[in-house]
């Protein structure tokens, strides 16, 4: 017969099953959770075409004998934003490349490091986030994102998981979009899902918020009195920092203004390639392009809310910078 004791006190065997029941209970509950998260992660990934290491389109390997890599650097128009992966320019830019006659040296693959929202303070540490990718020239493709005040986002950056590891998580993203949705009932600022244009009419809200492009009434002449206005002291002091990054870091650069949006933006891509100018004087591995009278952003077919460009917008740019590119990379 078990003694009083026995039956009052639970033996060591039963304490440790009742341990190891619980440890059991918390590595099946942590791997049921990570498998919900990373699930539902690595579908965002696949929905909006952004590989695990947080830039658009394929991940690459190591290079190709005989490849060119250029790594294009912005903001949602960059990115592109409200197209599906492949229709951005840089992809088409790649394309397009890779098909022109002029190319014989090897393939020329064209990175995508855009990432909605942000702006020309993201882009050195984007440059040293991405150098392994072994990239050989950088294009700075900006302006929008820098109207207004200082913009100091940096996303991936900002992602310790990112910085520690190189994944970079979507879910976080998604999910602080869709509270902001909830809280402002406005789609202004979500970083991957587009509004549905038969609800919202984004081009008028947009011109309400940044003013209206009036023609050529904004000249260079206006910005002559110093090399940077005060308005876009950060603003070139963020495009030169990334320039002479690259530089340092012997990689060719091609700034590139994007097509005008208001008047506002005419200046400041003045002040921006009078700054060029002066910084970088005679320095062939620095180069200024400026797309501003490439499109008309009015153009629905072009653009499809006064901002983001069309599929066949996105190939218009790639189009004007397939010669540009080529001639950075190869001279």
């Amino acid at each position: 017969m078990p003694t009083s004791s026995s039956r009052d006190h639970p033996t060591k065997t039963s304490k440790a099953k009742r341990r190891l029941g619980k440890l059991l209970a918390f590595v099946i509950s942590a791997i049921v959770c990570a498998s919900v998260f990373f699930g539902a992660d690595f579908y965002l990934h696949y929905r909006h075409g952004v590989n695990l290491w947080g830039y658009r389109g394929p991940a690459l390997g190591r290079k190709q004998f005989g490849e060119k890599r250029v790594a294009v650097l912005g903001g949602s128009t960059a990115w592109g934003y409200g197209m599906k992966a492949g229709k951005d320019f840089p992809a088409q830019l790649q394309r397009l490349l890779r098909n022109s006659a002029d190319v014989r040296t090897g393939p020329i693959s064209i990175l995508n490091l855009g990432y909605n929202n942000e702006g020309a303070y993201s882009f050195p540490a984007t440059i040293n986030d991405y150098q392994y990718l072994d990239y050989d020239a950088v294009l700075l493709y900006s302006g929008y994102n820098d109207l207004a005040e200082p913009n100091l986002q940096m996303i991936r950056h900002q992602s310790p998981i990112f910085r520690w590891a190189g994944y970079l998580p979507l879910l976080p993203t998604a999910a602080a979009d869709k509270i902001l949705q909830w809280e402002n009932g406005t789609p202004e600022r979500v970083i991957f899902q587009p509004p549905d244009l038969a609800q919202l009419d984004r081009a008028a809200a947009l011109e309400t918020q940044l003013g209206k492009l009036h023609g050529s009434s904004i000249s260079i002449s206006q910005t002559e009195s110093a090399t940077c206005p005060k308005e876009w002291q950060f603003y070139c002091a963020q495009i030169y920092e990334a320039a002479a990054l690259a530089l340092k870091k012997n990689k060719r650069v091609l700034i590139v203004g994007e097509p005008y949006i208001n008047d506002l933006h005419v200046a400041q891509q003045a002040a921006l390639e009078k700054m060029i100018k002066a910084r970088f004087p005679d320095q062939q591995n620095v180069r200024y392009v400026n797309l501003g009278r490439v499109l008309d952003l009015r153009d629905r077919s072009l653009c499809w809310d006064g901002m983001h460009l069309t599929e066949e917008g996105n190939r218009r740019i790639a189009e004007a910078l397939s010669k540009p590119v080529l001639d950075l990379i190869h001279e």
